[in-house]
């Protein structure tokens, strides 16, 4: 049986720039770039865990204006719901805690960088519209 997983993440702007964050080895998605957010835990909802997130893995207190997708994405082993939120950083100064490498990239770089197949989608509406609202 297959599991189900839900997912939060961030689509932190600053200066017209887009936060992306490169994974480390392991998983399926060994050193493709993601948005930060994780899995949402028992008993908290996206909105929590986006936050969450984003202050262990990144040491940022961010701001969500809203959520801006949710859309589901099959992997061989587990159907992932996400969940997309549009942020800015409230406080703090981004810090490479988990991740290997971290990056502020305009819409358009987004094609130079491979990302995890479940953020393709998304990766795609921000090339074609730059900030989603």
């Amino acid at each position: 049986m297959r599991k189900n997983v839900s997912v939060a993440a961030a689509m932190i702007w600053k200066e017209g720039k887009l936060l992306i964050c490169q994974r480390g080895a392991g998983g399926n998605c060994a050193f493709l770039w993601e948005f930060p957010g994780g899995k949402v835990e028992c008993g908290e909802t996206a909105l929590d865990c986006v936050i969450r997130e984003c202050k262990e893995e990144l040491d940022i207190i961010i701001d969500v204006k809203k959520m801006i997708a949710q859309f589901d994405y099959d992997y061989p082993d587990k159907q992932i719901s996400f969940t997309f939120f549009d942020a800015e950083i409230l406080s703090g100064t981004v810090q490479k805690q988990v991740h290997r490498e971290i990056r502020w990239v305009s819409p358009k770089e987004l094609d130079s960088k491979s990302f995890c197949p479940a953020d393709i989608e998304i990766v795609e509406q921000i090339k074609n519209q730059g900030r989603l609202s």
